[in-house]
């Protein structure tokens, strides 16, 4: 269940339902999810959550545990360290609209050099009875396809009627998306200007604001562990923040659909461009106040550790996190867009009709433009791409408008209220059911 059924319904019914990914009957035996492979995982690394009555045993790098120890030292485990040491259980069990909140403080990332199947590992792990789940740290992908430059400009304003919607309202500067990608181009002059930059903790070799992030002034990168969010490896991410959010009416380059909408880059791939932090990545921006969260990446891999980081971000801290669909032409599941509480975005072209690679089918929520987009791009330039990474980011821009307009909305509304105001597109042959 994502973002497909009416709000009433959410509200009524969505209290009372077990997440898809982490429901297992009792003793199941884990499995790696259909077509994830070794490319799909981080070597040599587990995620595993501690029950909440063994909370007395967790400790910041490891767990007091002869049991759990023993199986951890059979598979050549080197550390145990929280995922999120300087988080604490819950204050209160539900939000304000009475959904669970998620303690993120049991999560617990073991890197290990054991060459025993993965699956194995965590079974022997699950055995001891201490964890609510344990399984790989999944590696998703980017999820865009090559350049095309004999394509007109920005076409995807006009199908997504952001003119119209700028004639109400251009954007909230306190709205802020969080781009989780692989950096942007911090001095891109349509991109550097709808930075949301953090004046509480400048660069100054000190961590003004206590976040424990010294100098994240203009983001963070969590792939290096550094505050500098700059592109190493690709122009992903400076393209998907121009698609939802470069300057807008600066008599420069392009537009945006959020206009004066802000963007947070989180850098969440390591130097050599993978995704090692995606979810990670999540969990920032959602603790640095953004109420929308952006992630054009995904991978066949849905575990109870996405699944938890998703509700955080939803549940704990308000912010509605939105998922390209995939690239793979199919109707499969693809996390995170599939987990609960995302909103997915599938691609159509200037036609309206699907993307030819994009996914489809009942995982979806909405569609956007996401064929030859032109934004920004790295190194002060301007270019085509497309993918669901287009896509996704589009769609983010016109939430931001959506917020702005209606400041009291929760996540979970946002992402109805974009939903609900869509055209429908089945009505074009090629989208037949």
């Amino acid at each position: 269940m994502n973002l497909k059924i009416s709000m009433l319904s959410c509200l009524l019914l969505i209290a009372a339902t077990t997440t898809q990914a982490s429901t297992k009957p009792k003793n199941q035996q884990f499995r790696l999810p259909a077509g994830v492979t070794a490319s799909d995982m981080v070597p040599g690394t587990i995620i595993f959550k501690l029950k909440p009555e063994f909370r007395a045993s967790a400790r910041v790098n490891g767990i007091v545990s002869d049991q759990l120890n023993a199986v951890l030292a059979a598979n050549g485990v080197t550390s145990v360290s929280k995922k999120f040491p300087a988080k604490q259980a819950p204050a209160t069990e539900r939000n304000a609209q009475g959904l669970p909140m998620v303690d993120l403080s049991l999560i617990y990332e073991v890197k290990y050099t054991s060459n025993q199947p993965v699956e194995k590992i965590v079974n022997a792990m699950l055995r001891t009875g201490m964890l609510q789940y344990a399984e790989p740290k999944y590696l998703p992908k980017l999820l865009y396809t090559t350049n095309d430059p004999n394509t007109g400009n920005q076409y995807f304003l006009g199908k997504i009627q952001a003119y119209a919607a700028w004639d109400i309202q251009k954007g909230d500067t306190n709205v802020v998306i969080g781009i989780t990608d692989t950096g942007t181009d911090i001095n891109h002059p349509d991109l550097e200007d709808n930075i949301k930059y953090n004046y509480a903790d400048p660069i100054d070799g000190i961590d003004n604001d206590g976040d424990g992030y010294t100098d994240n002034f203009r983001g963070w990168d969590l792939g290096e562990n550094d505050n500098d969010p700059s592109v190493n490896a690709s122009n992903h991410g400076s393209h998907v923040s121009g698609c939802a959010a470069a300057s807008t009416d600066n008599a420069t380059g392009v537009a945006s659909p959020g206009f004066n909408c802000k963007f947070l880059a989180v850098k969440i791939s390591d130097a050599s461009g993978a995704l090692t932090e995606a979810y990670e990545g999540i969990t920032y921006a959602a603790d640095a106040g953004c109420q929308i969260i952006n992630c054009s990446w995904g991978g066949n891999g849905g575990g109870s550790f996405g699944q938890d980081v998703i509700d955080y971000a939803t549940i704990n801290e308000n912010a509605l996190v939105i998922a390209a669909a995939g690239n793979d032409n199919n109707e499969f599941a693809f996390f995170p867009a599939s987990y609960n509480y995302v909103l997915s975005v599938a691609s159509t072209s200037n036609s309206d009709a699907k993307s030819s690679f994009s996914n489809y089918g009942m995982n979806i929520d909405v569609c956007a433009p996401g064929s030859n987009i032109y934004t920004a791009m790295s190194n002060n330039t301007y270019g085509f791409m497309s993918g669901t990474s287009m896509a996704s980011p589009v769609c983010a821009g016109a939430a931001a408008i959506v917020l702005s307009q209606n400041p009291t909305f929760t996540a979970l509304q946002i992402g109805e209220q974009v939903r609900v105001t869509c055209d429908n597109i089945y009505t074009i042959p090629s989208n037949g059911i």
